[in-house]
Protein backbone atom coordinates (compact mmCIF):
# COMPACT_ATOMS: atom_id res chain seq x y z
CA UNK A 1 0.00 0.00 0.00
CA UNK A 2 1.16 3.75 -0.34
CA UNK A 3 1.37 5.30 2.89
CA UNK A 4 1.98 8.40 4.09
CA UNK A 5 3.56 8.88 7.63
CA UNK A 6 2.67 11.59 10.22
CA UNK A 7 4.96 12.10 13.00
CA UNK A 8 7.27 14.10 15.03
CA UNK A 9 8.67 13.11 18.19
CA UNK A 10 11.11 9.63 19.12
CA UNK A 11 8.64 7.82 19.93
CA UNK A 12 6.86 7.12 15.94
CA UNK A 13 10.28 6.30 14.86
CA UNK A 14 10.68 2.58 15.75
CA UNK A 15 7.09 2.17 13.60
CA UNK A 16 8.32 4.33 10.69
CA UNK A 17 11.68 2.21 10.68
CA UNK A 18 9.58 -0.93 9.92
CA UNK A 19 7.15 0.28 7.64
CA UNK A 20 10.05 1.37 5.32
CA UNK A 21 11.43 -2.31 5.79
CA UNK A 22 7.61 -3.44 5.68
CA UNK A 23 7.07 -3.65 1.66
CA UNK A 24 4.71 -0.64 1.96
CA UNK A 25 5.27 2.07 -0.10
CA UNK A 26 5.89 5.41 2.08
CA UNK A 27 5.30 8.08 -0.71
CA UNK A 28 5.77 11.20 2.07
CA UNK A 29 6.37 12.11 5.47
CA UNK A 30 4.62 15.26 6.96
CA UNK A 31 6.65 16.32 10.22
CA UNK A 32 6.93 19.85 12.08
CA UNK A 33 9.42 22.60 10.95
CA UNK A 34 12.51 22.60 12.08
CA UNK A 35 13.25 24.34 14.63
CA UNK A 36 15.69 26.10 17.95
CA UNK A 37 16.38 22.46 20.33
CA UNK A 38 19.12 21.67 22.48
CA UNK A 39 21.14 23.18 24.83
CA UNK A 40 22.71 25.54 21.96
CA UNK A 41 19.13 26.19 20.88
CA UNK A 42 20.55 25.54 17.19
CA UNK A 43 18.12 25.00 14.84
CA UNK A 44 18.01 21.29 13.92
CA UNK A 45 14.72 19.25 12.50
CA UNK A 46 12.71 16.75 14.54
CA UNK A 47 13.47 13.23 15.39
CA UNK A 48 11.34 12.15 12.22
CA UNK A 49 13.08 14.45 9.68
CA UNK A 50 16.52 13.36 10.86
CA UNK A 51 15.83 9.85 10.60
CA UNK A 52 14.50 10.12 7.10
CA UNK A 53 17.57 12.26 6.11
CA UNK A 54 19.59 8.94 7.32
CA UNK A 55 17.70 5.72 6.18
CA UNK A 56 15.88 7.07 3.05
CA UNK A 57 16.64 10.33 1.94
CA UNK A 58 14.66 9.88 -1.67
CA UNK A 59 11.38 10.46 0.33
CA UNK A 60 9.66 13.64 0.51
CA UNK A 61 9.34 15.14 4.05
CA UNK A 62 6.53 18.14 4.11
CA UNK A 63 6.88 20.41 7.14
CA UNK A 64 3.86 22.97 6.66
CA UNK A 65 3.47 25.65 9.33
CA UNK A 66 0.10 25.32 8.79
CA UNK A 67 -2.08 22.00 7.84
CA UNK A 68 -4.66 23.79 5.90
CA UNK A 69 -2.29 25.54 3.83
CA UNK A 70 -3.84 24.87 0.09
CA UNK A 71 -0.05 23.65 -1.33
CA UNK A 72 0.40 21.24 1.16
CA UNK A 73 -3.08 19.69 0.65
CA UNK A 74 -2.52 19.55 -2.74
CA UNK A 75 0.77 17.45 -2.57
CA UNK A 76 -1.01 15.59 0.12
CA UNK A 77 -4.14 14.62 -2.73
CA UNK A 78 -1.37 13.98 -5.28
CA UNK A 79 0.67 11.86 -3.56
CA UNK A 80 -2.53 9.09 -4.19
CA UNK A 81 -1.57 7.31 -0.71
CA UNK A 82 -4.01 4.83 0.81
CA UNK A 83 -3.41 4.81 4.71
CA UNK A 84 -2.32 7.94 6.60
CA UNK A 85 -0.21 6.38 9.25
CA UNK A 86 0.14 9.20 12.50
CA UNK A 87 1.81 8.74 15.12
CA UNK A 88 2.96 11.75 17.95
CA UNK A 89 2.65 14.36 14.98
CA UNK A 90 1.74 17.02 17.98
CA UNK A 91 -1.36 18.47 15.45
CA UNK A 92 -4.58 18.17 15.35
CA UNK A 93 -6.10 17.02 11.64
CA UNK A 94 -9.03 18.48 10.33
CA UNK A 95 -11.36 16.72 8.46
CA UNK A 96 -9.57 18.17 5.05
CA UNK A 97 -6.95 15.99 5.77
CA UNK A 98 -8.73 12.97 7.25
CA UNK A 99 -10.16 12.47 4.09
CA UNK A 100 -7.63 12.27 1.39
CA UNK A 101 -6.40 8.48 1.68
CA UNK A 102 -7.96 6.06 -0.25
CA UNK A 103 -8.71 4.42 2.75
CA UNK A 104 -8.86 5.96 5.83
CA UNK A 105 -6.08 7.35 8.74
CA UNK A 106 -4.81 5.28 11.34
CA UNK A 107 -3.19 6.21 14.89
CA UNK A 108 -1.26 4.55 17.44
CA UNK A 109 -2.02 6.07 20.73
CA UNK A 110 0.00 4.89 24.28
CA UNK A 111 -3.20 3.53 25.81
CA UNK A 112 -5.57 1.27 25.99
CA UNK A 113 -8.33 2.90 24.54
CA UNK A 114 -11.01 4.33 25.92
CA UNK A 115 -9.18 4.59 28.71
CA UNK A 116 -5.94 7.84 28.96
CA UNK A 117 -7.57 9.75 26.08
CA UNK A 118 -5.26 13.08 25.69
CA UNK A 119 -2.09 14.39 25.36
CA UNK A 120 -0.27 12.29 28.51
CA UNK A 121 -1.37 9.08 28.61
CA UNK A 122 1.65 7.22 29.87
CA UNK A 123 2.33 10.13 32.57
CA UNK A 124 -1.23 9.76 33.57
CA UNK A 125 -1.60 5.86 33.94
CA UNK A 126 1.61 5.77 36.20
CA UNK A 127 0.34 8.79 38.42
CA UNK A 128 -2.49 6.71 38.86
CA UNK A 129 -0.74 3.83 39.83
CA UNK A 130 -2.04 1.04 36.97
CA UNK A 131 -0.41 -2.77 36.59
CA UNK A 132 -0.66 -2.03 33.01
CA UNK A 133 -1.42 0.29 29.96
CA UNK A 134 -0.75 -0.88 26.19
CA UNK A 135 -1.40 0.44 22.45
CA UNK A 136 -4.36 0.66 20.88
CA UNK A 137 -4.33 1.35 16.77
CA UNK A 138 -7.95 3.17 15.91
CA UNK A 139 -9.19 4.51 12.37
CA UNK A 140 -9.05 8.48 13.16
CA UNK A 141 -11.88 10.60 12.99
CA UNK A 142 -12.87 14.17 13.90
CA UNK A 143 -12.87 13.61 17.81
CA UNK A 144 -9.91 12.94 19.88
CA UNK A 145 -8.70 9.75 20.65
CA UNK A 146 -12.08 8.40 19.61
CA UNK A 147 -12.33 6.59 16.44
CA UNK A 148 -13.54 3.42 15.93
CA UNK A 149 -10.23 0.56 17.50
CA UNK A 150 -8.64 -1.95 15.03
CA UNK A 151 -6.03 -3.22 16.71
CA UNK A 152 -4.83 -3.44 20.43
CA UNK A 153 -2.23 -5.32 22.57
CA UNK A 154 -1.71 -4.78 26.48
CA UNK A 155 1.45 -4.30 27.90
CA UNK A 156 2.66 -4.75 31.81
CA UNK A 157 3.71 -1.63 33.53
CA UNK A 158 7.24 -3.38 35.23
CA UNK A 159 7.86 -1.99 39.13
CA UNK A 160 9.51 0.82 39.20
CA UNK A 161 9.11 1.86 35.25
CA UNK A 162 9.63 5.57 35.03
CA UNK A 163 7.22 7.64 31.96
CA UNK A 164 10.59 7.80 29.93
CA UNK A 165 11.52 3.98 29.86
CA UNK A 166 7.70 2.75 29.50
CA UNK A 167 7.51 5.11 26.39
CA UNK A 168 10.44 3.39 24.79
CA UNK A 169 8.51 -0.55 25.53
CA UNK A 170 5.50 1.25 23.59
CA UNK A 171 7.01 2.32 20.99
CA UNK A 172 8.88 -0.68 20.45
CA UNK A 173 5.25 -2.78 20.88
CA UNK A 174 3.67 -0.38 19.04
CA UNK A 175 5.95 -0.74 15.67
CA UNK A 176 4.79 -4.34 15.92
CA UNK A 177 0.78 -3.69 16.33
CA UNK A 178 1.15 -0.73 13.18
CA UNK A 179 2.70 -3.23 10.87
CA UNK A 180 0.16 -6.02 11.83
CA UNK A 181 -2.73 -3.22 11.16
CA UNK A 182 -1.41 -2.60 7.99
CA UNK A 183 -1.54 -6.00 6.93
CA UNK A 184 -4.74 -6.11 8.27
CA UNK A 185 -6.11 -3.22 6.19
CA UNK A 186 -4.34 -4.47 2.96
CA UNK A 187 -5.90 -8.11 2.81
CA UNK A 188 -9.31 -6.36 4.01
CA UNK A 189 -9.23 -8.62 7.11
CA UNK A 190 -9.26 -5.57 9.79
CA UNK A 191 -12.52 -5.63 12.10
CA UNK A 192 -13.57 -2.29 13.38
CA UNK A 193 -15.25 -1.89 17.18
CA UNK A 194 -16.62 1.31 18.74
CA UNK A 195 -15.03 2.88 21.84
CA UNK A 196 -17.24 2.46 24.96
CA UNK A 197 -17.76 6.05 25.55
CA UNK A 198 -18.78 5.30 29.27
CA UNK A 199 -15.35 4.05 29.98
CA UNK A 200 -13.16 7.02 28.61
CA UNK A 201 -10.94 8.83 30.39
CA UNK A 202 -8.70 12.10 30.13
CA UNK A 203 -5.18 12.65 30.16
CA UNK A 204 -4.31 16.65 29.63
CA UNK A 205 -0.99 17.39 28.95
CA UNK A 206 1.13 17.90 31.52
CA UNK A 207 2.17 21.37 33.06
CA UNK A 208 5.49 21.93 34.57
CA UNK A 209 3.60 22.86 38.46
CA UNK A 210 2.82 19.13 38.50
CA UNK A 211 6.34 18.05 38.88
CA UNK A 212 6.31 19.61 42.15
CA UNK A 213 6.63 17.08 45.09
CA UNK A 214 3.59 17.30 47.72
CA UNK A 215 5.68 15.78 50.94
CA UNK A 216 1.96 15.44 52.64
CA UNK A 217 1.22 12.82 50.25
CA UNK A 218 1.75 9.18 51.03
CA UNK A 219 5.27 7.88 50.32
CA UNK A 220 3.68 6.10 47.09
CA UNK A 221 1.76 8.68 45.37
CA UNK A 222 5.42 10.64 45.81
CA UNK A 223 7.16 7.77 43.67
CA UNK A 224 4.28 7.70 41.13
CA UNK A 225 5.13 10.98 41.01
CA UNK A 226 8.45 10.77 40.35
CA UNK A 227 8.31 7.92 37.82
CA UNK A 228 5.45 9.43 35.96
CA UNK A 229 7.27 13.37 35.83
CA UNK A 230 9.94 11.57 33.61
CA UNK A 231 11.33 12.96 32.05
CA UNK A 232 9.55 16.33 31.47
CA UNK A 233 8.55 18.11 33.50
CA UNK A 234 10.39 16.07 36.63
CA UNK A 235 9.59 15.95 39.71
CA UNK A 236 11.31 18.63 41.51
CA UNK A 237 11.98 20.03 46.03
CA UNK A 238 12.79 22.93 47.33
CA UNK A 239 16.41 22.42 49.36
CA UNK A 240 17.57 25.76 50.50
CA UNK A 241 16.09 27.42 47.81
CA UNK A 242 17.36 25.85 44.93
CA UNK A 243 14.98 23.41 42.90
CA UNK A 244 16.04 19.72 43.72
CA UNK A 245 14.71 17.21 40.74
CA UNK A 246 14.58 13.94 42.29
CA UNK A 247 14.94 11.36 39.00
CA UNK A 248 14.68 8.01 40.83
CA UNK A 249 13.12 7.04 44.16
CA UNK A 250 11.84 4.13 46.22
CA UNK A 251 9.68 3.66 49.58
CA UNK A 252 10.82 3.19 52.63
CA UNK A 253 9.64 1.99 55.90
CA UNK A 254 9.80 4.39 59.49
CA UNK A 255 7.79 3.09 61.57
CA UNK A 256 6.72 5.88 64.70
CA UNK A 257 8.31 8.49 62.76
CA UNK A 258 6.31 11.72 63.91
CA UNK A 259 8.21 14.41 62.15
CA UNK A 260 7.07 16.67 59.28
CA UNK A 261 6.41 15.25 55.93
CA UNK A 262 9.49 16.53 53.85
CA UNK A 263 11.73 16.10 56.63
CA UNK A 264 15.37 14.60 56.00
CA UNK A 265 15.22 11.53 58.52
CA UNK A 266 18.47 9.44 57.39
CA UNK A 267 20.46 12.11 55.99
CA UNK A 268 23.05 9.15 54.70
CA UNK A 269 20.58 7.43 52.44
CA UNK A 270 18.92 10.82 51.78
CA UNK A 271 15.74 9.24 53.50
CA UNK A 272 13.10 11.69 53.30
CA UNK A 273 9.22 11.49 55.47
CA UNK A 274 6.40 11.52 53.78
CA UNK A 275 2.54 11.45 55.24
CA UNK A 276 3.01 7.70 55.15
CA UNK A 277 6.33 6.24 55.14
CA UNK A 278 9.14 8.08 53.79
CA UNK A 279 10.98 8.03 50.35
CA UNK A 280 14.33 7.04 49.72
CA UNK A 281 15.93 9.06 47.18
CA UNK A 282 18.40 7.26 44.86
CA UNK A 283 19.19 9.51 41.53
CA UNK A 284 18.81 13.42 41.64
CA UNK A 285 19.94 16.33 39.49
CA UNK A 286 20.60 19.45 41.45
CA UNK A 287 19.70 23.11 39.77
CA UNK A 288 22.31 23.63 37.36
CA UNK A 289 24.02 20.80 37.62
CA UNK A 290 24.15 17.28 35.96
CA UNK A 291 22.02 14.27 37.08
CA UNK A 292 23.90 12.10 40.03
CA UNK A 293 23.40 9.65 42.27
CA UNK A 294 21.99 10.62 45.61
CA UNK A 295 25.60 9.13 47.29
CA UNK A 296 27.21 11.13 44.47
CA UNK A 297 25.35 13.90 45.86
CA UNK A 298 25.81 13.82 49.54
CA UNK A 299 29.19 13.26 49.68
CA UNK A 300 29.59 17.13 48.02
CA UNK A 301 26.51 18.20 49.76
CA UNK A 302 26.89 16.68 52.75
CA UNK A 303 22.82 16.79 54.85
CA UNK A 304 21.71 16.83 58.41
CA UNK A 305 19.22 15.04 59.89
CA UNK A 306 16.30 17.41 59.97
CA UNK A 307 16.54 19.32 57.03
CA UNK A 308 13.13 20.02 55.21
CA UNK A 309 12.62 19.72 51.98
CA UNK A 310 9.77 22.38 50.72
Amino acid sequence: MKIIFFGTGKFGLPALKKILKSGHDIVGVVTTPDKKRGRGQNIRPAPVKALMEQAAPGIQVLQPEKISDPEFISRLKAAGADVFVIIDYGRILPKEVLTIPRKYCINLHPSLLPRYRGAAPINRALLDGESETGNTVIRMDERMDAGDIITQEKVTIRENEDAARLSDVLSAHGAALVVKTLSLIESGDEKFVKQDENKATYAPKLEKKEGKIDWASSCDAVVKKIRAMQPWPGAFTMLDGRTLKILEAQTAVVPGDTRRPGTVIDAEKFVVKASEGAVCVIRLQPEGKRAMTARAFLRGYPLKSGVILE
